[in-house]
């Protein structure tokens, strides 16, 4: 799915459909971000750029990092913001294991990633996230709650949000989102990594929120 994701950038189309439909999420995404300038900012499956680049003109001092494991994808969001005066970096690489050092965002934004993982990795990928935030930072994303599972969705159907306390997130925000397609509606989240953090068993009970019925340099120390 992410070979023809990213095919789908190289003839334009990904940016094509992005704009048909992911306008109301876009505007969602950034209101719930709250940015008040200085922050750091990671977009995390970023495909062309189009949050990054709308995130960093939402105030000076904004910088923007994108990461997404199509090659297409990150050379259409680097073009997307040449010649422009806000910081943006961009990279290949993939959310299980992210190429940056421990605390180093105070932001997380991600749309529509989690139905493009197998199980395994979604636990990996929400890890991931909160180890490079910042304590006190935040994780702002809009996810499908649910995708009908067929035979090349088996694994990928279910957003993991009973990971979400294992994990060690508290949830600041909760709201449902449009339908982008049918039987498919958004779910937008904004969690926060706590101030302290709290040893989280690994082995709690399954629950549903209750409000819901590569290249370049590794800046990781060791590898989690």
């Amino acid at each position: 799915m992410n070979r023809i994701l990213d095919l789908s950038a190289a003839l334009g189309l990904y940016d094509w459909w992005a704009k048909g439909n992911l306008g109301e999420v876009y505007d969602t995404l950034v209101e719930l971000v709250e940015l008040h300038g200085d922050e750091e900012i990671l977009d995390v499956g970023c495909g062309t750029g189009i949050l990054g680049s709308r995130l960093a003109q939402t105030s000076d001092g904004i910088k923007v990092c994108g990461l997404d494991t199509g090659p297409h994808m990150i050379k259409d969001a680097a073009k997307r913001v040449q010649g422009h005066r806000h910081q943006a970096e961009y990279r290949v690489g993939t959310v299980t294991r992210l190429p940056y050092a421990d605390g180093r965002f105070d932001v997380v934004v991600s749309c529509l990633l989690f139905h493009l993982l197998h199980g395994p990795e979604k636990e990996l990928a929400l890890r991931e996230i909160f180890r490079i935030l910042k304590p006190g930072g935040r994780y702002v994303c809009a996810e499908f709650e649910t995708v009908p599972v067929g035979l090349l969705r088996r694994g990928r159907s279910v957003y993991p949000s009973d990971l979400i306390e294992t994990v060690g997130f508290n949830v600041d925000a909760q709201l449902a989102g449009p339908s982008i397609t049918k039987h498919r509606p958004v779910v937008y989240r904004a969690l926060a990594r706590p101030h302290i953090d709290c040893p989280r068993s690994r082995s709690l009970p399954e629950r549903r929120h209750p409000h819901l019925g590569q290249p370049g340099t590794d800046e990781r120390e060791s590898p989690q």
